[in-house]
């Protein structure tokens, strides 16, 4: 099987497994809201994200260096050990300062949280590279497997746990999460690929920190300017708002945590393993097919923003309509870059990827404060997508500059779906207030604006951008006949 075609099966995998099995969290979380309050939902996302942050720092790519060179189980080894003992002293350090922390972000309830955050962490770090070592095989339907079940593990757990335990009932299944999938991780991977004992060989340290010091200053700015947002809410508007901005931030990146980071994973392992002018033409390719698919959703999900509240929240979380609404402008311009950063990554330019990922934190964060400051949430939300909006534009531009790629054929591919999706949005937005005025129940609503929106956009794509919708049909097609 070519590579393309690999490819395009990984996808198909990730996106089955991924896509069902965050569906069910998506809404496991409507249902823990509604045993939880704003305010510990923000507490218990501060300690996520204060863990996430110092994992951020610590980690340092070495999976990718694995698939980029192709490294010997030696080599494996080596990484695994550097990895899991950073990640062990940093989540001490995190433990250990959990509570000055808390202060420092005006959520000292937080610190409750942290050490199963932490503990979960270090599970995660031991797997890491038996992960990476499937991905740099092509075997993605082995880790969407493990993924999708271990999503579904911490749905089983948090919602069992929830009436009784609370906002306790994440951390608690987050830690059970984290032990299962590391278990399955284990034995897909044989110990020959990767636990031969091995000593630290200088010339392998350098070369793992070389290669990947540039990638996790790049993740540290991403991280940054994905989810250090939440902590300007928190301090401008206090852990309640924080919890509310947290919650639609969260479902405005469901089209990109639950689409396109799946077939996002699938693109760098591609690209390493093809020839420079099939991999040009990939990229480009690759990048029209995810905005064809990601684009309908974040618009569509702006377009059912105030009804999918109404029907899914009780009053407690009703302000997050209108920063849902905003926030999926996110959604559309996210994922535009994902196809070039896989490039980036696969020819092994990972300076580039840092300076435009540290160019987006220093979009995103300023604006989301003055624009909060000035403002409210909503207008926080307004800057935060003026953030990335500008950064998806200017890294297409900037990476098309340095390596060649054709950017007027990379945008073409990114922007037009947005085109197919303005019909869409007005026949939504058109049916909401129809049905609105005759008094139809939210839910009810809900589902007829989303039938009507994908039916509408099926069709205008069709029309509007026809030659990549023909494209993605004969993929599908040929996933079903394997």
């Amino acid at each position: 099987m070519s590579v393309a075609r690999a490819a395009a099966h990984g996808v198909a995998w990730n996106m089955l497994f991924g896509i069902s099995s965050r569906l069910i969290t998506l809404v496991s979380t409507l249902v823990l809201t509604r045993f939880i309050a704003p305010a510990a939902y923000g507490a218990v996302l501060a300690a996520s994200i204060s863990t996430v942050t110092v994992a951020v720092f610590t980690s340092f790519a070495f999976g990718q260096y694995l698939i980029a060179k192709r490294s010997t189980p030696d080599v494996a080894f080596q990484a695994a050990v550097l990895h899991t003992g950073i990640g062990v002293v940093a989540m001490v350090l995190l433990v250990v300062f959990r509570e000055p922390i808390g202060r420092l972000l005006e959520t000292p309830e937080m610190s409750d949280f942290v050490l199963y955050y932490a503990i979960a962490h270090v599970i995660d770090r031991s797997r890491y590279v038996p992960e990476r070592l499937l991905m740099r095989d092509l075997r993605f339907r082995a880790i969407a497997t493990i993924n999708g079940s271990g999503e579904l593990v911490y749905v089983a757990v948090a919602l069992s746990l929830a009436p009784r335990f609370a906002e306790d009932a994440i951390v608690i299944a987050a830690l059970v999460r984290s032990a299962f999938n590391a278990t399955l991780y284990f034995a897909a991977v044989p110990r020959a690929h990767w636990l031969v004992v091995s000593p630290l060989r200088a010339d392998v340290v350098r070369g793992l920190f070389g290669y990947g010091l540039p990638i996790m200053i790049g993740a540290v700015a991403d991280r940054a300017a994905t989810r250090w947002d939440n902590f300007f809410m928190s301090k401008l508007f206090g852990p309640a708002v924080m919890g509310r901005y947290n919650l639609s931030y969260s479902l405005a990146e469901t089209p990109v945590s639950h689409v396109a980071e799946h077939i996002g994973e699938v693109l760098m392992p591609s690209f390493a393993k093809m020839e420079d002018a099939e991999r040009r033409r990939a990229v480009v390719k690759s990048a029209a097919l995810m905005a064809l698919i990601v684009s309908p959703l974040g618009v569509g999900l702006g377009a059912v923003s105030s009804t999918l509240v109404e029907a899914l929240f009780d009053e407690r979380w009703a302000g997050i309509a209108p920063m849902l609404a905003v926030l999926s402008i996110m959604t559309m311009f996210r994922p535009m870059t994902w196809s070039a950063m896989a490039y980036l990554q696969a020819v092994q330019q990972t300076r580039l990827v840092m300076y435009t990922s540290f160019t987006r934190a220093m979009l995103v964060l300023p604006l989301v404060g003055i624009f909060g400051w000035l403002g409210d949430p909503t207008w926080a939300c307004v800057g935060a997508a003026i953030g990335h909006a500008v950064h998806a534009i200017g890294t297409i531009i900037v990476t098309g500059r340095v390596t060649g790629l054709p950017i007027a054929a990379y945008l073409a591919g990114v922007l037009r779906p947005l085109v197919a999706c303005l019909p869409m949005f007005g026949a939504v937005v058109g049916l909401e207030l129809g049905l609105d005025r005759l008094g139809v129940h939210p839910a009810v609503s809900l589902v007829a604006q989303m039938v009507t929106g994908g039916a509408v956009y099926v069709v205008a794509a069709l029309i509007l951008v026809r030659g990549t919708s023909l494209e993605l049909v004969r993929l599908g097609r040929g996933v079903l006949r394997r």
